[in-house]
Parts: C-alpha cells; sequence; structure tokens
C-alpha cells in the first residue's frame, strides 16, 4: 500500500504531470492510429469485393480409354502400367482425372462363388493429387462387382462448373492454367484369391484362375469463361 501511494504521489507531481500527460496522449493517438487503419482495411475489402465482377467457369470434358485383360493364378499379385504419353491429348485440353474400373470374368449365379480381387492405384511419380480426399485408390470385392478407383490428376477439378470472383478473365482462368499433371505412368496392382464354388473341388474343371479386365478411363478438360 505504501508503494501505491509513493506512486501516484509521482504521478501527480509537477514534474511527471507532463510527461504522464504525454505518455496518455501517444496511447490515445496509437489506438486511434490502428483503430482508422482496421476500418479503412475493411472499406478497402468491401469495396474490392463490391467492383470485383464474377466469372462463370465451364469445362468441356474428353474421354480416353486404355485397356488391359490379365489373367492371374490363385493367390497371385500382378502390377499393370499404363503409360500415359500414349494418351491423344488435344490442343487446349489438360489431363484432369483418372478412373479405373477392375472386372473379373465371373457372374454371380447359384453355382458360382465369386473369386476376391483387390485393386490399388500405386502412387509413384505420376504427376497427381495422391493425398486428395477425392482419390479413391484402393479396392476390394469378393461378389463379382466391379471396382472402381479414381485418382484426381489436376488440382481440384471435378468437371463441374462454378463461379469466382477475379478482376479480369485472365486472373479468373489462372488456377486452370497450369502445366505439368498428368506426366508419368498409372500402375495398378491386382490380386487373387480364388474361391471354390460352394466349397467343393472339380477334379475336371477346379477353378484356379480368373480373367480381369482393367479399364483406364483418362478424363480430358477445356475450360471456358464468362463474366456473370
Amino acid at each position: 500500500m505504501e508503494e501505491e501511494r509513493e506512486i501516484r504521489s509521482l504521478l501527480v507531481t509537477k514534474e511527471s504531470r507532463v510527461p504522464t500527460l504525454v505518455a496518455y496522449s501517444l496511447t490515445l493517438l496509437l489506438l486511434v492510429m490502428t483503430v482508422g487503419d482496421f476500418v479503412g482495411d475493411l472499406r478497402t475489402t468491401a469495396e474490392f469485393t463490391s467492383n470485383t465482377p464474377e466469372w462463370n467457369i465451364t469445362f468441356e470434358v474428353q474421354n480416353q480409354s486404355l485397356q488391359a485383360v490379365e489373367t492371374l493364378q490363385d493367390d497371385e499379385t500382378r502390377n499393370v502400367m499404363f503409360e500415359l504419353s500414349d494418351i491423344d491429348v488435344p490442343e487446349g485440353y489438360t489431363i484432369g482425372s483418372i478412373d479405373v474400373t477392375i472386372t473379373s470374368e465371373e457372374e454371380e449365379g447359384v453355382s458360382v462363388q465369386c473369386d476376391s480381387i483387390a485393386g490399388d492405384i500405386i502412387e509413384n511419380d505420376l504427376t497427381a493429387q495422391w493425398n486428395d480426399p477425392a482419390s479413391n485408390l484402393s479396392g476390394q470385392d469378393s461378389s463379382c462387382i466391379p471396382i472402381d478407383l479414381h485418382l484426381r490428376v489436376y488440382p481440384n477439378f471435378d468437371g463441374k462448373s462454378t463461379i469466382i470472383s477475379a478482376v479480369n478473365e485472365f486472373q479468373a482462368l489462372q488456377p486452370w492454367a497450369e502445366t505439368g499433371w498428368g506426366v508419368g505412368v498409372l500402375s495398378v496392382d491386382l490380386e487373387l484369391d480364388v474361391n471354390t464354388p460352394l466349397g467343393f473341388v472339380d477334379p475336371i474343371s477346379q477353378d484356379t484362375d480368373e480373367e480381369i479386365t482393367v479399364d483406364v478411363t483418362v478424363v480430358m478438360f477445356s475450360v471456358s469463361v464468362q463474366e456473370v
């Protein structure tokens, strides 16, 4: 308490009164300037947003297909590779995504026990969005249903039109002007586990292998922009 009284006494003396007022004035001035800058930034942002035109981004899509047919033995794992340089990408188009469908020759029925098939798109040097949530790289099935896998290649591409704000057409198209995506080799691992029909072994025509078809669809896009 004694120390607090001494501090108050120092602040109200003639010698300390002027520096104290100056300090208070500077603090108040800095506070006013900070608030003024913040309000100014808000006004600038609001003005930019209100005056910036909106653009409708649309995509024209073309597909190209690749296929491989492999006969696997029971408990075999095999790698199948597709060279994307074999794809004829039209001028003005970019590879946006890759869809893979893995199909077995069996058809589910009363006397058929479907084999267990697994498929994986293997991450490698292919330039794509490997960690994107939209990419589905692994699948497995034992009910004769095709396995569908998906790899997003170009950042954020989903083929759907979108509206964005940009100062001009050039800036509106900038997110879709990147190069270098979709370069490399698509690598797919196949694995087979043969299931004997109804649990019985047929010594004449025992099910020991499976023909598996891998269909690859490469989705390519070009971009159009129009002011809203």
